[in-house]
């Protein structure tokens, strides 16, 4: 979700700080719906078109004796727009930041699961649907889904969220800088407190941030603020959190129902991303990113199986890639790289070559997006991923998974680790196929790109669960499809 800093008059009276807080609290509502409220309500919209459809049109007509059964043919519907919503990325939080992105993923769900129930009731069931059923669902679909997401993108975008800090840190000047940056005016930073009533060095951060965070107070302030200022939410600088001084003003906070989060937390939750700067030792052991044995078993399970079935429908196509590759250029098609995988330890990658055979004479560096060391036949194969096919060999040994953090090259870590702070804990999962970063931050080539996906990654290694490697494997098809890469 699109986030940014306005600067708006707060209101002044008290009917308008009560009306304030109130489309806030609205606000922040929709902004935090889950996904699953979402999928519930094109499942029932889908539904109640498919219902409408047998007992208003279809209803003892003995022209449409043939069709196939309603139960049948409303939960294929139901699946299908609902597996179209999660390949296009339709239930992302983001999808509600901008009303051409919610028309044009709706659009091309709706279409897309039209298309897919036919196909799923044609050639699996052998049976037929009347196009009255597809009309009606879509035209439910046109007329209730997607004005209701637009109605939730209206509030979310018209209603300000005041937002105060507490702490002038490093982590705070981040997040008000990021929120500057950022595109869409739904944060309001009215200002911050310090941790002490009275300046000092700690508390002296440049006259720029000072301006666009100005001081209102000591944290013994927080009473007087929270009222006047009609704060709705509150973030707290990562290096304060253990302090008495902010806990007792975060138990104040809470009783005026104000939400509070720590700044690692804040754009967690709203970015989808952990912060791996401001984040401390201490984040690791509250996120809880030890594996459980369930999880670890039915994910090993599920590697097998997809690796399996991957490997059966394409390995018949190797030797023409293969071949493809030999022709564009002298050389082994198959391309064998060191990479660190979990706990750190090396095991080596299988892809197909899509780069020069004398690409690293010159010693090891990262590969550009438009590098022109990648032949034609290799930017084919990169644009479409069939380089990535060798790699279900990796899988199926275990020494990757499907879903996790992409691996690096031995080279790059020892670098990556000197210059990125806890650029080594994402070596606490398998390193995957595809992953949470690269279906929100795509290809990186730089220190500066890595420190990003590190971001996503973390959010990964506290959130994983088999829903989430679902949904980042849809996700990807969806990518895939759209042509990202």
């Amino acid at each position: 979700m699109g986030l940014s800093l306005n600067i708006t008059a707060v209101p002044t009276s008290e009917s308008g700080r009560a009306r304030s807080r109130r489309a806030s609290r609205l606000r922040q509502s929709l902004m935090h719906l889950s996904a699953m409220t979402w999928v519930y309500l094109d499942v029932l919209v889908v539904a109640l078109a498919t219902i409408l459809t047998y007992r208003v049109v279809l209803r003892d007509d003995p022209r449409f004796a043939w069709v196939v059964a309603p139960e049948l043919s409303g939960t294929t519907f139901c699946v299908c727009i609902v597996v179209a919503g999660l390949v296009f990325g339709l239930y992302e939080r983001a999808t509600l930041g901008a009303r051409s992105r919610i028309i044009v993923r709706c659009l091309c769900t709706l279409a897309t699961g039209l298309a897919l129930a036919y196909a799923t009731i044609s050639f699996l069931f052998y049976a037929e649907i009347t196009r009255w059923l597809a009309a009606s669902v879509a035209l439910a679909y046109l007329l209730v889904a997607i004005p209701l997401r637009i109605l939730a993108h209206n509030v979310i975008a018209s209603v300000r969220v005041n937002t105060l800090c507490i702490g002038g840190g490093e982590s705070i000047q981040k997040l008000v800088g990021m929120l500057r940056r950022s595109r869409r005016p739904h944060y309001h930073v009215v200002g911050r407190l310090d941790q002490r009533d009275t300046r000092s060095a700690i508390n002296n951060p440049s006259a720029a941030f000072d301006r666009l965070c100005p001081r209102l107070g000591g944290v013994g302030d927080i009473s007087r603020v929270l009222d006047q200022q009609a704060i709705d939410e509150v973030v707290v600088d990562a290096a304060l959190t253990q302090d008495a001084a902010v806990g007792d003003a975060v138990l104040a906070c809470l009783e005026q129902r104000c939400r509070v989060t720590d700044q690692p937390g804040f754009v967690e939750r709203h970015v989808g991303e952990v912060p791996a700067a401001s984040i401390t030792p201490q984040w690791f052991l509250f996120a809880d990113v030890q594996s459980t044995g369930g999880y670890d078993a039915v994910k090993r399970l599920m590697d097998i199986v997809v690796s399996l079935i991957g490997l059966t429908l394409t390995l018949a196509g190797w030797p023409v890639i293969a071949c493809l590759i030999r022709l564009s250029d002298a050389g082994p098609a198959i391309y064998k790289q060191r990479r660190i995988g979990l706990h750190g330890r090396e095991f080596t990658i299988y892809k197909f070559r899509t780069m020069r055979s004398d690409a690293e004479v010159g010693g090891a560096r990262w590969a550009d997006a438009a590098d022109p060391r990648v032949t034609g036949i290799g930017r084919i194969l990169r644009k479409t991923r069939l380089d990535e096919l060798p790699q279900l060999w990796n899988i199926l040994r275990g020494d990757m998974s499907l879903v996790g953090p992409r691996p690096e090259r031995p080279e790059f870590v020892e670098l990556l680790c000197k210059r990125v702070p806890h650029y080594r804990q994402r070596h606490l999962v398998k390193p995957g196929l595809t992953g949470w970063a690269q279906i929100h931050y795509g290809y990186g080539a730089s220190v500066e790109d890595s420190h990003r996906k590190l971001c996503f990654d973390l959010y990964y290694l506290k959130h994983r669960s088999i829903d989430l490697d679902t949904a980042i494997l849809i996700r990807t098809l969806g990518r895939f499809v759209l042509g990202a890469r």
